[in-house]
């Protein structure tokens, strides 16, 4: 049979389609296996072997926090027969009772942890002993990679701590865990790095000022004991503590109320410490008549639709200027004159001084200042602002402020990371540097504050009880009843006794605030003596110069 010429054709055409399907399919085969090797290299990484902790650190390179090799203890609770005798051995080697280690074991079935660190000249020993009653199948002493914070129960709520695992769970190692705890680098080295943190911490300051809030402790026994020194020329956080506090080395001993860090994380109503920040408020509008004094009778009316409100004063203060308003703390005189100013002049500047937001630090804990707005003000609102309620701050919110009190009338952002460093290199990856969140107040009106801060540690004022030998100082204290929200009232005896100075009170160099809550007394007898002590203890190694 003849084959037609367009037959011919036709057969020569699907050939040649044919070729050209087999390159390209064979083109793509080899596309396929490069991008299956480039895969492969892509899935199998050679990554660091492990990742060392980043270090914590104070201003002048204390450690605060190292990763440290720890040993755990273990018990296979399926091989063990006599586990009162078991808990007897190691019972000494764990701080423990031999009771309260048969109590944990009940949280487990088959792997109990009793002990997530013990002492290292505790291992061998441990071992020992539990050779001598062939225990080490029934036992295991684990080794890990701990942390370790050798300042104990000094800055514990700001470092936090890291579980079993290296994570940080709390604090600063759990708001920087990406800075101290990163991925393993891809590339050749065995060990990634994670970087240093140096803190603005002073730790002769931090134990000055514990050792303050645990005698307040100790005397009062209050709820909780709060204090915060900030350097007043660049916001840096010196010290800063919260009592009760916790040993970050054994957390899991410790209670939520122990951990919480209530210098930044609880909003309490200031008090009268409130009245140096509604004086500036009043001097900065202009508006109210301060040039005629104030004539407090120990007690202050006045009309609020139709009813008339009294605000009392402790005792009657006589004829009231600015400064004698705050070294005798007389809510009369700045009610009055906050009632001269209009709302929303007054309102503007204490949100100026950031009583309407939250100041980031590091913490995980940001909490925002409140007060309300003024459209929502009742009649009484503003006057009772003015001295210290309905409204709710820090004691990091009230220190911070208190930095535009100062020479330059500047707000400053305050600050506790100084720097932090690659420790392979010593570059310093991240630094702090001063920030003027604004410039508020003209240094006439800031000295007017001052002086009335320094007019209160007279025998007449207030804070008398703060006076240091050969030096000025400058306080406002107070004492705030604190509303209770299940009786919807400040009359069930809750208090907040505080004082906030500054030192030198000329041009001051620091800011002290403590805060004492539920320790049932005034501010002036709680928590002024405190500062004194404090300023003394800033004197003697030289951090202060005595004034006169």
């Amino acid at each position: 049979m003849t084959t037609s010429p367009n037959h011919r054709h036709i057969t020569f055409f699907i050939a040649l389609v044919g070729v050209a399907l087999l390159g390209l399919a064979i083109r793509f085969g080899v596309l396929m296996l490069k991008d299956l090797k480039r895969a492969k290299r892509y899935e199998d990484p050679v990554v660091a072997e492990r990742v060392v902790r980043g270090t914590i650190y104070d201003r002048n390179g204390r450690i605060l926090a190292i990763q440290t090799p720890s040993w755990g203890v273990y018990f296979h609770l399926t091989r063990i027969r006599d586990l009162e005798l078991v808990s007897e051995v190691v019972a000494p080697f764990v701080r423990m009772s031999p009771s309260e280690i048969i109590e944990r074991t009940k949280n487990y079935t088959t792997y109990a942890q009793i002990s997530a660190r013990i002492e290292e000249d505790r291992v061998e020993p441990l071992r020992a002993a539990l050779a001598r009653y062939d225990l080490l199948d029934s036992v295991t002493i684990e080794k890990r990679i701990g942390r370790t914070y050798p300042s104990l129960f000094h800055a514990a709520q700001i470092l936090g701590f890291t579980n079993a695992d290296g994570e940080g769970i709390e604090g600063l190692e759990y708001s920087l865990e990406k800075q101290l705890n990163p991925y393993p680098a891809v590339g050749k080295e065995r060990i990634t790095y994670g970087y240093d943190v140096h803190l603005t911490l002073d730790m002769d300051i931090q134990y000055a000022l514990d050792v303050q809030l645990q005698e307040i402790a100790n005397r009062y026994d209050p709820n909780t004991v709060m204090g915060i020194i900030m350097d007043a020329k660049n916001g840096d956080i010196l010290a800063l503590g919260s009592y009760p506090w916790y040993d970050p080395n054994a957390f899991n001993r410790s209670n939520p109320r122990q951990r919480t860090n209530n210098t930044v994380s609880t909003l309490l109503e200031p008090g009268s410490v409130f009245k140096l920040f509604s004086l500036a408020s009043v001097l900065k509008a202009g508006e109210a008549e301060l040039d005629e004094s104030f004539e407090c009778t120990g007690s202050y009316s006045f009309p609020a639709g139709g009813s008339t409100v009294t605000i009392t004063c402790s005792t009657p203060h006589g004829t009231v200027d600015p400064e004698t308003m705050i070294a005798k703390s007389c809510n009369g005189a700045i009610a009055h004159w906050a009632r001269q100013t209009d709302e929303e002049l007054f309102y503007r500047t204490l949100v100026d001084l950031g009583f309407t937001r939250s100041w980031d630090i590091g913490l995980p804990s940001r909490p925002r200042a409140r007060i309300a707005d003024p459209s929502t003000w009742s009649a009484r609102s503003q006057a009772t602002i003015a001295f210290g309620q309905e409204l709710l701050a820090t004691a990091l919110h009230l220190a911070t402020a208190a930095t535009a009190l100062g020479i330059d009338g500047d707000l400053l952002h305050p600050h506790l990371i100084l720097r932090i460093t690659d420790p392979t290199t010593g570059t310093v990856v991240d630094r702090r540097r001063k920030e003027v969140v604004a410039h508020l107040f003209d240094e006439s009106h800031t000295r007017i504050i001052r002086e009335g801060m320094h007019k209160a540690t007279s025998d007449e004022g207030t804070g008398y009880k703060a006076r240091v030998k050969d030096f000025e100082i400058g306080i406002k204290t107070g004492t705030a009843q604190l509303f209770n929200p299940e009786t919807n009232s400040y009359g069930d005896g809750s208090t907040l006794a505080s004082s906030l100075a500054l030192a030198p009170i000329e041009n001051p160099a620091y800011i002290i605030y403590i805060g004492v809550e539920g320790g049932r007394g005034w501010g002036a007898d709680l928590a002024a003596p405190a500062v004194g002590n404090l300023v003394q203890a800033l004197i003697s190694p030289g951090k202060l110069r005595k004034t006169r």
